[in-house]
């Protein structure tokens, strides 16, 4: 098989100037991305998955996420917080889904086409919050973060939690130092599941609630150290305050 091929750094800083000037916005109006084919490179260890873009679908993210994350998941964290990654992905490899999933430039109707373009074509940092922010880095991320493997068939359980609403994976959870340690995420999403009826009514405002509650906790004591039981300990502490919300 093909091995999966990323930009070239200085090629990706290349597609950022020629969109901040204006002379590439009308190219993602187009069904295919016309790009320089020479500069490219590949990764050595990561085979590429021929039709992906087929395979997902626009209307269910969750489901999207799972194949993203499936089709790459022989990634390492290092090699998934690559902006030349998920820009060649976005622009190639991905574009025909792109351009359906995030239709406003390809239809004429976004705002500002550059604004846009660079909200879910490129990465503002390799920030967790910007992965995370990102049309198909945050996807992968979103799973990597909440996968469970000793859940077995039912691996992405809380996965599903997690893509409830849109703004819980990319702008609750991805603001916070949390959105980057992976049990931080599964103690949270776990203390949701056992307490669905909490959870039941304003969704946002209480995982929000949560998120800025564990990041103060975060905030006096080195939470990369601990453990999914731990923070899902801290929030039976404040539960009445959940509940209040």
């Amino acid at each position: 098989m093909a091995k999966q091929l990323i930009f070239k750094d200085k090629y990706v800083q290349k597609l950022k100037k020629d969109l901040a000037s204006g002379t590439s916005s009308e190219f993602y109006g187009s069904n295919e991305f016309v790009y320089d084919k020479k500069q490219v490179l590949m990764l050595q260890n990561i085979e590429a998955v021929s039709d992906l873009a087929n395979k997902l679908d626009v209307k269910d993210d969750f489901k999207t996420a799972v194949l993203i994350y499936e089709a790459f998941e022989k990634l390492e964290p290092i090699q998934a917080s690559d902006e030349r990654l998920w820009v060649y992905l976005s622009h190639v490899d991905l574009y025909s889904y792109m351009i359906k999933r995030w239709s406003s430039v390809y239809e004429r109707k976004a705002k500002n086409d550059a604004d846009y373009i660079s909200e879910h074509w490129f990465l503002s940092s390799s920030a967790q919050s910007s992965l995370l922010r990102h049309a198909l880095a945050g996807l992968w991320w979103s799973v990597y973060l909440s996968v469970d493997e000793s859940r077995g068939k039912n691996k992405y359980d809380l996965t599903k939690i997690l893509f409830r609403q849109l703004d819980f994976p990319t702008r609750t959870l991805g603001t916070y130092k949390l959105g980057r340690h992976k049990e931080a995420v599964i103690g949270i999403l776990e203390f949701i599941q056992e307490n669905e009826e909490l959870f039941k009514t304003k969704f946002e405002d209480k995982t929000r609630f949560v998120t800025k509650h564990l990041n103060v906790v975060g905030g006096v004591k080195p939470i990369s150290y601990y453990d999914r039981y731990f923070f899902k300990s801290e929030l039976e502490k404040v539960k009445k305050e959940i509940s209040a919300v």
